[in-house]
C-alpha cells in the first residue's frame, strides 16, 4: 500500500480514534502517543492491510488494547497527582445544535461515573457507531453481554440525568 493510499484511508478515522483514546486515558500527551503507536503499528503492517470496513474496527480494537496496557502501567506507577485523571474536554465529533451538545456533555459527565467497562463499551456504541457484533469481538464477550451492558449503562445514566438535571420527568 503506497503512502497516499493509506492516509487516504487512515485520515478519515483519526479524529474518532483520538477522542476515543482520550476518553479512555483522560490525559491529551497520553491520547496522542498511543495514536503514535497506533499509526506506527499500521504502517509498518501497511502490506497486511484491509481497505474495508474492517479496518476501523482494527483500529479501535488495537487502541483498546493500548490505552489499557497504558493504564495497567500507569496504575502501577503511583503517581503523586491525579490531574490527569481529572482534565475535562468533550472532544465529541458530533454536530449538534448547542442545546443537544449540553445534552451530549451532561451524559459524557455521567458517562465518566460508570464503572470503565461500561463506558468504554457505551462510548464504542452511542458515540463511536459500532455494531453490538463488533464491540462484542472487540472486548472478548459475548453479543448479549454486550447488549446487557448497553441497557444498564443507559438506566444508570438515565437514572443520574432525572436525580442531577430532572431530564426525563415532567
Amino acid at each position: 500500500m503506497h503512502q497516499k493510499a493509506f492516509l487516504d484511508l487512515i485520515e478519515p478515522l483519526k479524529p474518532a480514534l483520538f477522542g476515543f483514546a482520550f476518553r479512555m486515558l483522560r490525559n491529551r500527551e497520553d491520547a496522542r502517543d498511543a495514536m503514535q503507536e497506533l499509526l506506527m503499528k499500521l504502517w509498518n503492517n501497511r502490506k497486511n492491510l484491509e481497505t474495508n470496513e474492517k479496518i476501523k474496527t482494527y483500529c479501535f480494537t488495537a487502541l483498546y488494547h493500548d490505552c489499557i496496557d497504558r493504564l495497567r502501567l500507569r496504575n502501577r506507577m503511583h503517581f503523586a497527582g491525579s490531574a490527569d485523571l481529572v482534565e475535562i474536554a468533550d472532544n465529541t465529533r458530533v454536530d449538534l445544535d448547542c442545546e443537544n451538545s449540553d445534552l451530549i456533555r451532561q451524559i459524557r459527565v455521567a458517562m465518566d461515573e460508570l464503572p470503565y467497562k461500561q463506558k468504554v463499551i457505551m462510548e464504542l456504541r452511542d458515540f463511536q457507531g459500532f455494531e453490538y457484533e463488533e464491540i462484542a469481538r472487540m472486548m472478548e464477550m459475548t453479543v448479549n453481554a454486550v447488549r446487557v451492558t448497553i441497557a444498564r449503562s443507559r438506566a444508570t445514566i438515565s437514572e443520574k440525568m432525572k436525580e442531577e438535571i430532572g431530564y426525563g420527568t415532567v
